[in-house]
Formats: structure tokens, sequence, C-alpha cells
């Protein structure tokens, strides 16, 4: 059977579009014929009654937001739902703690490690753990609210109920083995207790979370929860509200972020959609405001997710162009009220008062330190504060010290990046750096020769300067005009790099030459050294200003065109690239923080800037030297937070009002 034509995507269609059900119904058929016939992986085996299950059974189901539902396979049969509950527990927490106390209690941070893995006592006391990991799971858990064990358990179903539309049951098979065996959660569980994370009953709050992992589900019940989530927590068949309509894209963003653990990245980069997997082989996706999808197979590959799954959601997003960054686009300020986005229409408060709002607001703190590259020559003012706004139409808005010189620094990497995508093509690039968020600080060397001896992420240092080593060139210079002249591309006009900064920084960047050594040592960059290194030093020390950043972040939310000039900077086939890595590593050990308080793609430079993109619609640059103990701009954040907030710019952001 052939694959339907892709002359059109689910993304530009109406489920009631007869070209939706029939390439819909098509394509899933296609699939099940498929990969029904693949036989990798093997079922979990840590609870004895997963590993019974027949490895053969595979189901997808696909629900709309408006209520149509597509099946193929075994969609009745039932299954434990495993770590698929965590989201929709996190859900319930949240409502009953709201967002502010939960956040102090539970971090939303990737941690780039297996979803049992023992947090270090330094990590649990900075929250570098999400509630998609078991430690953060059975955190949430203890937070659900209950005046004894079975109100709890009540309170877990009839939530199970709103997302389902019927009543579930627990697998008692299920919970008694885990009950009884699972040591390795129950040590879990202890370490958060004797750090006071957790303080309730310890072995209640485990009787909690192994019942709510063994409630019996089949994979339409997942493909509703993800549509109900996909609806801002309406669920689309029933009518009822599942979840708080404010809550929706917090669960959506955590699931992007770590919702498959250490292949997050992969994940979010491949496929782009908030997801979350489970040990029975369910694995569920939403595609926000229009369908959710789930696929059930028990077999599970390297990284404990389903192999049929993973495949059949790679599929998916590919022919249908399901991915979040997928098809950018581009918004019309003039077009008609009802069809604008808040930001332009007549009930949004005007971008220029508001800019001026953020300055007068942000302009007296007095926090952070700043960095500076030349101690002995430049003196930074820490009171430079612009915020500049372009529109993917090439409208300008801009406050403070817009004109204020200042170095690109980190924010380089996304650029350089861009260009060794557009050198060697993203399969190779794929291949040199990887695209999995760490946890960890920009300039960190630790976890350099992990991950089948590829550097984590292009965001961080040890990846960048592997990007830059990738660039192409006759020689040095000329490797270095080209970066100049990409520069220019997406400014508008020529720049120039400070070169007593890059002395500077050749003289005291001691752990950038550790990372260049290492890099080496484990053969992930070749060639000469000091060549390598001077050329990213010299890509970082590139003198722009804010009204610059705010172009090149509008030229990347204009599908790669410069919305000033008319000229394409990169191919738009690397958009999406660029804006998934940005998403999800781009803040460094802030990036899940930023991805759930803010919600659109950027990225920070320790010179002060942050670089960020609203997709289809405009482009920020924020510059404000003093900076936090991540290295990003106190006063930038801030006002990243509540632009996202006031303009409703995150990528979750619901479409509709509250119920």
């Amino acid at each position: 059977m052939t694959s339907p034509s892709n002359s059109k995507t689910w993304s530009h269609l109406s489920p009631d579009d007869p070209f939706f059900s029939e390439s819909c119904s098509a394509f899933l058929e296609d699939l099940y014929q498929r990969y029904f016939l693949l036989k990798e992986g093997q079922n979990a085996d840590y609870i004895p009654e997963l590993a019974k299950v027949n490895p053969d059974l595979l189901a997808i189901t696909i629900v709309t937001t408006q209520g149509k539902i597509y099946s193929i396979g075994d969609t009745s049969d039932l299954f434990t739902i495993q770590s698929i509950a965590k989201p929709l527990v996190y859900g319930m927490v949240l409502e009953d703690w709201g967002w502010e106390y939960v956040l102090n209690k539970i971090g939303v941070e990737p941690t780039g490690e297996p979803f049992n893995d023992i947090i270090d006592p330094d990590e649990i006391q900075e929250r570098k753990y999400n509630p998609m990991v078991n430690a953060g799971a059975i955190t949430t858990t203890s937070l659900v609210k209950g005046k004894t064990l079975e109100d709890r358990q009540q309170r877990l179903l009839a939530m199970f109920r709103g997302y389902f539309g019927r009543d579930v049951q627990v697998d008692q098979s299920i919970f008694w083995s885990r009950k009884t065996r699972d040591n390795w959660n129950r040590a879990i569980a202890y370490m958060m207790l004797s750090f006071g994370v957790i303080e309730e009953k310890i072995e209640e709050v485990l009787d909690l979370y192994f019942q709510q992992c063994s409630v019996l589900v089949n994979c339409q019940d997942l493909a509703l929860m993800a549509a109900t989530l996909a609806n801002a927590g309406l669920n689309p068949i029933t009518g009822e509200r599942a979840l708080n309509l404010n809550y929706a894209k917090s669960l959506m963003s955590v699931m992007y972020s770590s919702g498959l653990y250490q292949i997050s990245g992969q994940w979010a980069y491949q496929v782009g959609l908030p997801a979350k997997s489970g040990l029975s082989g369910a694995i569920v996706g939403i595609v926000p405001h229009q369908m959710g999808i789930a696929v059930f197979s028990p077999p599970l590959g390297e990284h404990k997710k389903s192999v049929r799954g993973v495949k059949i959601f790679q599929e998916l997003s590919q022919q249908f162009q399901l991915h979040i960054f997928d098809q950018i686009h581009i918004i019309d300020p003039q077009q008609k009220e009802k069809d604008k986005p808040f930001l332009f229409s007549s009930q949004s408060p005007s971008i220029t008062n508001f800019l001026d709002y953020l300055y007068e607001k942000y302009l007296p703190l007095d926090e952070g330190n700043i960095y500076v590259s030349e101690p002995d020559i430049v003196e930074i003012d820490p009171n430079w504060f612009s915020i500049c706004i372009v529109t993917t139409d090439g409208q300008f808005y801009g406050v403070g010290d817009v004109e204020q010189s200042f170095l690109i620094q980190s924010i380089s990497k996304v650029f350089a990046y861009g260009l060794a995508l557009e050198d060697h093509g993203r399969d190779y690039v794929l291949k040199t750096v990887d695209v999995e968020p760490t946890g960890d600080a920009y300039n960190s060397i630790i976890k350099v020769e992990e991950n089948s001896k590829r550097p984590y992420n292009a965001m961080v240092n040890t990846g960048a300067i592997a990007i830059t080593n990738l660039i192409k060139g006759k020689s040095p210079a000329h490797k270095l005009n080209r970066i100049l002249k990409m520069y220019q591309q997406y400014i508008g006009h020529p720049v120039y790099v400070d070169t007593g900064a890059v002395v500077s920084e050749q003289t005291k960047g001691d752990r950038n030459w550790a990372i260049s050594y290492l890099l080496r040592n484990f053969g992930m960059i070749s060639g000469d050294i000091k060549e390598t290194l001077q050329l990213y030093l010299q890509q970082c020390s590139v003198i722009i200003d804010c009204r610059d950043l705010a172009i090149m972040a509008a030229t990347l939310a204009n599908n790669g065109r410069n919305p000033m000039t008319g000229k394409q900077a990169i191919d738009p086939d690397y958009i999406k690239d660029l804006l998934s890595v940005m998403f999800t590593c781009g803040m460094y050990d802030f990036a899940g923080e930023w991805a759930y308080k803010v919600g659109f793609p950027a990225k920070s430079g320790v010179g002060g800037g942050i670089l960020a993109v609203v997709p289809g619609v405009m482009g920020i640059g924020v510059f404000s030297p003093p900076l936090d103990k991540r290295g990003n701009s106190i006063r930038g954040i801030k006002v990243c937070e509540e632009l996202s907030h006031h303009f409703r710019l995150h990528i979750f952001e619901p479409m509709s009002s509250p119920i």
C-alpha cells in the first residue's frame, strides 16, 4: 500500500475536510501493515506481568479536538498506564496547590538521564529533577490532596475519568508486584524524604504512586487523554473539563522538554510534539489545538521506549508536518480582527506602551554579575538596558539603549549551527553533535565523552566548538569571512570582530582550551585546535546592538528571510532545526523553566543579550549586562516572561477562553 499524497498537511486541515478522513485512515492502515511485521525490542521485564504481554499487539489511535476517532489494530486491549500517568497527576497537583508552590517543590529542567535515575543530593537541593522522572513523579504524588489515602485514591480515579470519559480500575496484580518488589523506586522515595522534599507518610505515597501507574487503559483512552490536553483540558468527547485551561500549557511544556527522558531532545528535534512514554509500550503525543495520538506496542528499545511507537510517530510527524516548528505561518497584522493573534488585536495593549512600561519597571533592578571579556579595557555599565521587537512584516519597536554595542557571545552558536547545517546537511551534523539538553552549565565539560562520542548539543560550548570545526573554508580567514557574511545576511549590514575580546579570551579562556583538547582526544573534532578555537572566539566576539539582535530573531521567525532587506539568510528547511534546539537547549540549565514559563525558542549570551523567536510573528532582542548564576540576563528573562504572558506568546497557549 502506498502512502497518501502529501499535497496537503494536517496542520492546514479542518477535521471536517474529507481529505483529512481519507488520508488519515489510509496512512494509519499503511503504518499498521508495515510495522506489525517489525520484530525488534523486548517487553519490559522488571515487572514480571509486563514481560508476559503479547509482543505482537499493536494499536494506533487518533482523536481530534472535534471528537472524531481514527483507530486501527488492538485498540481495545487493556494495559497499565505506567509513566503516562505522570503528567495527569502533575496537572492535578497544579490545580491543588498552584503553579508557584509546585514549581518551588519540583523543577522542570530536563535531566538528560534515565527515568529512574537516583538524583544526586546537590541536584535534589537545586530541584534539578522534573515531574516526568520518577524522583519528581513520586514527589508530585505526595502533593495530591486528601484527608486519607482512600480520599486520594478516589480523587485520582475521578481525575482519570475526566480524561478518559469512563471509570477506570487498578490492575491489582501489577500494583502488588510493584508494592512488594519495586525497591528501586522505594529507594528514590526515601532519598527524597531524607532531604525533606517529601513530608508525607512515605509508604502511603508509594502506594498511591504504584496505584496511579497500575491503572488499566487502552489505546483509545490515551488518545482521548492527549486530545483533551490538545483541547486545552476540555474532553472533546464528553465536553467535560478535565484540567484547568491555564495549566494545559504547563503540562505540554514539561512533556515536550522531558517526556521521553534521555531522548527528549531527539524527540523534540525529529517529532516535535509534547509526548509521554510508558514501560507498557505506549506513547502519547499531542498536536496542540488539533488532535491527540496514541500508539501501543509492548516491545521496547534501547531507551525503554516502544520501538514501533517511536517509528510510527516519526513517520506521522514527517508525513503530515506535525512538528510544532513545521510550516511556520507568517502573521499578517492587517488580517481580519477575528483571525489576528492577540498581539495585534484591538484588545492587546499597545506594543510601544508596554515596552515603555517594562523598561521603566526593570531599569531600577539591581541584581546580578557582569561578564567582562576585556576587564582592563572595557567598562560595562550595569544600567545599559534595551528592548527591541521586529515583526515579520518589518515593523520595529524599541526602547532604551537600542544602539549600545555589545558582543554577541553565545548567541552566535545558533547561527554557526545553521551555517554548518547548510555546509553538511542535518544527517552529518547530527552524527557529529547531538540535540539533547544536558541540564548542566553552558561551559560544563563533565559529559563530553558520553552519548556515543558526541557533544550533547550545539548550544553548550562543547557542541558549539565542534560545530565551528565543521564550518567550511579554504583558510581560517576564508572561514571567518563566511561567518561575517552570514551575520550580514541576518542583520542587513556589515559586522566586525572585537579583536581585543578575542585576544583576551585566548589568554584567559582555559576552560575552552580544555574542552577543545578533550574534543580532539575523543575524536569529536579534527584539524588544528588553535585555528578552531580562534574561529569560535571570533564568531562570539562580533559586535552587535539590540536592534540587530531583534532583526536576527525576526529573520528566524520569518522562515529565514530578513524582514528588513527581504533577503534569504538561511535555507528555510533548516529553520525547524534551529528553533528546536533553541527551545530545548538555548537557555542552558534554565531551558526547561524557560520553555515552561516563556514558551518560545531563545538563546542567551554572557554579553547580556537574549534573542527570542516567536515563529511567524516576531523577533525579540533584549540587552542588559547583569547576569544570573546561569549566565542569562536577569532583566532579559523578566522582560520575556512578561511579554509572553501579556501577549499570549507561549507556543502552547490555549486558543480558546476558559470555560
